[in-house]
């Protein structure tokens, strides 16, 4: 198969930044350095990949042309992205910029697949999910304190689905 990863997305922000503070200040982002490319924007980076462009919703000639699309005044992004997900270390640590920023979220966790999951929106009403691979979270440390209180939806597949929310 000629792809073999990801590159990076690029979000179309209705303030950019706004969009640049929540990916750098709640998600822990860096500045990357970015060309001048005849219109605002800036590139992030987790770790030492960049993987998240930012761009003006503000209509702008050479970003039209190059992104073949125009972003007319009250529209929300191409709508076809329902989320983003990025692999994520430290839960805790997460958790605790996600509260400091005053960012609603909710968790889930699938101890028998040693996943755990949060998802939260960013100011563009983006959802996005950081999954934590081979962590088992004790949910009682987690509850209280703004953190999620669990909502039954019943069975799915035989077993109990619970989703948590931001309480």
């Amino acid at each position: 198969m000629p792809l073999t990863d990801i590159n990076h997305f690029l979000l179309v922000s209705r303030n950019l930044e706004r969009a640049k503070e929540f990916y750098c200040k709640v998600l822990g982002m860096k500045l990357a350095p970015r060309p001048d490319f005849g219109f605002p924007g800036y590139w992030l980076r987790a770790g030492n990949k960049i993987c998240v462009h930012l761009a003006s919703h503000r209509p702008n000639r050479i970003r039209d042309t190059f992104l073949l699309k125009k972003h007319p005044r009250g529209t929300t992004g191409s709508g076809s992205v329902d989320h983003i997900a990025f692999l994520a270390k430290d839960p805790y640590e997460i958790r605790k910029r996600i509260q400091r920023n005053r960012v609603a979220m909710h968790f889930r966790s699938f101890p028998e697949a040693k996943l755990f999951q949060i998802f939260l929106k960013d100011p563009d009403d983006v959802t996005i999910e950081l999954n934590f691979l081979g962590q088992r979270i004790d949910e009682r440390k987690w509850r209280g304190r703004g953190s999620a209180s669990a909502v039954s939806l019943g069975k799915a597949g035989g077993k109990r689905t619970t989703v948590r929310r931001e309480g």
